[in-house]
């Protein structure tokens, strides 16, 4: 197992904004090829009493999968969604710690770039798998967005994400 890594956040964001309290408050890190989340969704995330809500594991696959695409590519921007396919293998039980694992596949015809991903519990079981297919933003939307990330002191982050996402 290799060393986590992080990545920056934008506190308003739903997914990663740590400000966001309305938000899932996720920190994103880069370990063994892949990007990770540790997850453990509280109660206010149900659908059904004790199952998380599909469209939550989907924005977090969504923008972890992103993710993936701009740090294991050769890209220098961030990626926007074009297609996302979601899996539900079983429920996701609130409140019992589960692991998201995104990674990059490679790039395919038209500039874009393909990725998979998966949140699994801590037996390794499936619970959501999925696809994505992203396309790159403009210069001028990376920037525009950089200047709302944000990096925590005392965490480790990738070197890509220091080059290209810190001010």
């Amino acid at each position: 197992m290799s060393e986590k890594l992080y990545l920056p956040y934008s506190d308003g964001c739903f997914v990663c904004g740590h400000s966001n309290i309305h938000g899932l408050q996720v920190q994103f890190y880069v370990e063994d090829n892949s990007v990770r989340v540790d997850l453990n969704f509280a109660r206010h995330f149900n659908s059904f009493p004790n199952i998380t809500h599909g469209g939550i594991l989907s924005s977090i696959l969504d923008e972890a999968m992103g993710w993936s695409a701009f740090i294991f590519s050769d890209i220098e921007t961030f990626l926007f969604t074009r297609e996302l396919t979601v899996t539900y293998k079983c429920n996701a039980p609130i409140g019992e710690p589960l692991l998201l694992i995104a990674e990059f596949v490679g790039p395919e015809r038209g500039g874009m770039f393909s990725t998979k991903g998966k949140i699994v519990d801590m037996d390794g079981k499936i619970i959501t798998a999925s696809k994505g297919l992203f396309f790159p933003t403009s210069k001028e939307k990376m920037m525009e967005t950089v200047a709302h990330l944000s990096f925590l002191d005392e965490l480790k982050y990738h070197p890509k994400a220091i080059k290209y996402c810190k001010l």
